[in-house]
């Protein structure tokens, strides 16, 4: 840049030039000194998550806020080339924090139809009418399901039927 300035193309390419870079290094310095456009990123819909829970179980007040554990105790899942069920023995560690916002973090494991283990550590925030958004990692065994280890990923929270003793998730890839 000169005087606060953005150089143009043909500045770059003459200075280019200047220094002994012939040709196509020339035409390479310039474009990187072009700002690319970026894509916005989208997501692709992984799977759905029917989960069982259990009546919230409240540990008490902390410094942190109001502590409870919702137990996880079974459920399906299904998406495109992905099914099967979740484990019973997870659990969603809930802190209501003291501005109102619940922090969820949900651990649990699914099992595919074909036997393959795949842990879920869901985390996200619940803020009063708000809709739901998680951030889960899957921790998969090496072989078909490896890919949900190299990607990120988004969720919602249904929590609308918890009073009927289960919830829904919505996992998306981000692409």
């Amino acid at each position: 840049m000169t005087d606060g300035k953005r150089l143009s193309r043909r500045q770059v390419m003459s200075a280019a030039t200047a220094l002994g870079f012939a040709g196509s290094s020339a035409a390479k310095i310039a474009a990187a000194a072009e700002p690319r456009p970026v894509a916005d990123p989208g997501t692709r819909f992984v799977f759905e998550v029917r989960a069982d829970i259990a009546p919230a179980i409240v540990i008490g007040q902390s410094a942190y806020g109001l502590r409870r554990l919702i137990p996880i105790t079974g459920g399906r899942f299904s998406g495109p080339g992905l099914k099967g069920e979740v484990v019973p023995g997870g659990g969603d560690y809930q802190l209501v924090r003291p501005d109102g916002v619940t922090a969820v973090e949900a651990r649990y494991t699914l099992k595919t139809d074909d036997g393959a283990l795949i842990y879920v550590n869901n985390q996200g925030l619940i803020a009063s009418g708000a809709a739901v958004r998680t951030a889960p990692q899957f921790e998969a065994p090496v072989g078909p399901y490896d890919w949900l280890n190299k990607s990120l990923f988004i969720g919602t929270l249904d929590g609308s039927h918890a009073a009927q003793g289960y919830v829904v998730l919505r996992f998306f890839q981000v692409t």
